[in-house]
């Protein structure tokens, strides 16, 4: 197979359900981190900072969650093109955002909105491209 095409899925919907998968995914591994996060010693990199990092059943979602997330996104660029793919990877900054928001009560500002609106347009602009051509 040439690097410059993909084959297309005879189905349409494994890709969708994948598409979706796809910022859930990410912005999951986001949330997990953060709550990594409130377990960890202070100091920053230590053996005592590692061990916390270790014991911390977070740590293992948010790798589990990477995981899940790289054979999903290899499992779309098997299917469709790459600039097709990739702008649905940034709808994650925007779950994080909202998640950020729900989950750990930090409050978005103003331009953290408009740029969430804004990566929401700009790939919901992209998708419609992509369907036309």
């Amino acid at each position: 197979m040439s690097v410059m095409s993909a084959p297309r899925s005879r189905s349409p919907w494994p890709c969708r359900l994948q598409w979706l998968a796809l910022p859930l995914l990410g912005a999951g591994y986001q949330v997990a981190a953060k709550s990594a996060s409130f377990g960890l010693p202070a100091g920053g990199l230590t053996l005592d900072w590692l061990a916390g990092l270790a014991r911390n059943p977070w740590t293992w979602a948010m790798l589990a969650l990477e995981i899940g997330s790289f054979f999903t996104w290899m499992s779309i660029l098997a299917r469709i093109k790459l600039a097709e793919a990739f702008p649905l990877s940034a709808v994650s900054y925007v779950l994080v955002i909202a998640a950020g928001w729900t989950l750990f009560h930090e409050s978005p500002d103003l331009l953290e909105i408009l740029g969430g609106l804004a990566i929401l347009v700009g790939v919901w602009l992209i998708g419609a491209g992509a369907r036309e051509g």
